[in-house]
């Protein structure tokens, strides 16, 4: 029968449920399906009883007694009935269906289910694979990230992103982070998939991504080329392969020994940024350092610089550190060798188209140029290369003054 719900009927009621040792219930006859359940050892929760949009007669949970007032209860009461018999579901509210699913998500949580390195996986296998730069923005957000990969994604704040990001030492490499998981969350949150909500996507770089025009100077060279020269480790010595052939830090670190052609000093790089295979030439130094680090026992599906196990090379920041610290250099990274060897090359005087064309860059000359020429000028590479190695040497022995080519070339036409 329905009453007036009062503190005094409340009181009442508690005796009753304690003496009875069974469940006593209060309905309000002041507003229609307020619910007071009361246990035999004193617990009170407030609900609302009513029939959602489809006809059904449920509860839903409002709150507990003392904490929720009788006053209080009335109020929630009234502002929950409109919002759980609303007809549009993006509006309805269903705090019984909420609660089970933050249940359903903790709970998958616990098992590594809908987390953010779920997504991580659940997208590398969607749409990563495809992205040949994957691999390191996978390794950049899973640092930046780190303290949320554990996090269920359907519960996560733009404000924990956010802070990740802004509390990260380096601005840039936050920065970097960012953008990659950008569209990683743009793509969760699509209509269809609803895996994490839509705005944290809008999460912001803490920095500007600013263009590197670091160049390591011939200084910093002479410290660092011995350096390289005599590490055993393999980022030591594949960062010694990029500045001898100017390669991308990833095309070095998935080069196998079946890609090396030893008779015709080519190194041969099927996956690179461009798409394009890219035959690289090999110098004499290339030539030798690859025969010295080759194991007696490789195989050709081998990778020619492996990190323990046999797997691919990862930790580039820890092994950068530590040859800056022996080299007693600082400030640089590893595409910064493909930059300074570039450069090296063009101080040399060593023709634009190639230089581009030792980088592989898919424009040789110019966009439209390379429309129709598609010449890869493999024998200039190849002297460029060389004199690249030999200057290099120079500069490790302290030697090797830089005569330019141009200068060169006007010298013979003089004398002819």
């Amino acid at each position: 029968m329905a009453t007036v719900i009062t503190e005094t009927a409340i009181a009442a009621a508690a005796r009753r449920a304690k003496e009875q040792k069974s469940r006593v219930e209060l309905a309000d006859s002041t507003l229609p399906g307020l619910r007071l359940r009361i246990t035999p050892a004193g617990g009170k929760s407030w609900s609302l009883a009513c029939r959602d949009p489809m006809g059904r007669m449920r509860r839903f949970p409002l709150g507990t007694h003392p904490q929720l007032s009788v006053s209080a209860a009335r109020d929630a009461a009234r502002a929950m009935r409109p919002a759980v018999r609303e007809t549009d579901q993006e509006k309805r509210a269903d705090p019984v269906e909420a609660a089970r699913r933050q249940r359903a998500i903790g709970r998958d949580a616990r098992e590594g289910i809908g987390t953010l390195a779920a997504l991580i996986d659940l997208y590398e296998r969607k749409k990563g694979v495809h992205l040949k730069s994957w691999p390191e923005c996978r390794r950049r957000i899973e640092s930046v990230f780190a303290a949320l990969l554990k996090r269920p994604i359907a519960t996560m704040k733009l404000s924990a992103l956010q802070l990740a990001a802004d509390s990260w030492p380096s601005g840039q490499s936050a920065a970097a982070a960012v953008r990659y998981i950008r569209p990683m969350l743009k793509w969760a949150s699509e209509a269809g998939r609803g895996y994490c909500g839509r705005d944290l996507a809008d999460v912001s770089p803490p920095d500007v991504v600013r263009r590197r025009d670091r160049v390591l100077s011939r200084d910093e060279l002479s410290r660092l080329l011995p350096v390289l020269e005599a590490s055993d480790s393999p980022y030591g010595q594949a960062m010694r392969l990029m500045l001898l052939t100017a390669v991308r830090r990833e095309e070095a670190a998935g080069a196998r020994w079946q890609d090396v052609d030893f008779d015709g000093a080519t190194l041969t790089l099927p996956e690179t940024k461009n798409g394009k295979t890219h035959v690289v030439p090999l110098s004499r130094q290339a030539v030798a350092m690859l025969s010295a680090i080759k194991p007696k026992n490789a195989k050709p599906a081998d990778l020619v610089f492996q990190a323990r196990g046999g797997g691919r090379l990862a930790n580039w920041g820890k092994a950068g550190d530590s040859i800056q610290t022996k080299s007693k250099t600082a400030g640089w990274t590893r595409h910064d060798l493909r930059r300074s060897a570039a450069t090296l090359m063009g101080e040399a005087g060593e023709l634009p188209h190639v230089i581009e064309a030792a980088l592989n860059h898919s424009a040789v000359h110019s966009q439209l140029a390379s429309t129709y020429n598609k010449a890869r000028y493999r024998s200039e590479v190849a002297a460029a290369l060389q004199r690249l190695a030999d200057h290099l040497d120079g500069i490790a022995a302290g030697g090797a003054v830089v005569v330019n080519l141009a200068s060169r070339r006007g010298q013979k036409a003089a004398s002819s």
